[in-house]
């Protein structure tokens, strides 16, 4: 039944109606925070053998994902370079990975995602600054930590963002929409 199905461990379709119905954003903020947890942070974090490539990787899927929510996309495909420049030009720690020729998406986004290795001469560790350009080197702890400080920002502007809220909305839509 797909009013059935689970978005996040505590909140099933019909569950998100009700509370998009009623307008609680908290609630709602609180759920988008509890799905990004559970599908990507913590399964990587609480790994014992995890390694900075799935780390990175992982973090590649939510930021994909959560700017969609930004953006109310029902999907990104044929708009994952855009999608990457957008939120790399949010106001986070993560922006030094924007501009430069989309270096990231390419070398590290693609790399990871088409090919399971870093290109370009970057190499990825668990340790050290978040990005050291000279080096080629990019710190996927810190990275996947800078992910959820974001989502966590993303949830906080939902419930006071009208233009935030609607877009959230028509990203739901979808989002159980292929529940069916």
């Amino acid at each position: 039944m797909p009013d059935d199905t689970r978005l996040s461990s505590s909140v099933t379709v019909k569950r998100y109606k009700e509370l998009q119905g009623a307008g609680d954003r908290r609630a709602l903020g609180r759920f988008v925070i509890e799905r990004f947890e559970e599908r990507y942070l913590r399964p990587v974090e609480d790994s014992p053998s995890k390694h900075g490539f799935t780390v990175l990787a992982i973090a590649c899927l939510a930021i994909e994902a959560i700017e969609s929510f930004y953006q109310g996309r029902a999907d990104t495909k044929h708009v994952s370079a855009q999608m990457f420049r957008d939120f790399f030009r949010r106001d986070t720690p993560l922006k030094v990975f924007g501009g430069g020729n989309d270096w990231f998406y390419k070398d590290i986004r693609c790399g990871l995602l088409h090919q399971a290795e870093a290109r370009g001469g970057w190499h990825i560790r668990r340790s050290g600054p978040l990005l050291d350009r000279a080096a080629r080197t990019i710190n996927a702890t810190a990275f996947l930590r800078e992910v959820r400080r974001t989502v966590g920002t993303y949830s906080r502007q939902l419930e006071v963002d009208d233009e935030c809220w609607q877009r959230f909305q028509d990203k739901m839509k979808a989002v159980c929409a292929n529940c069916r």
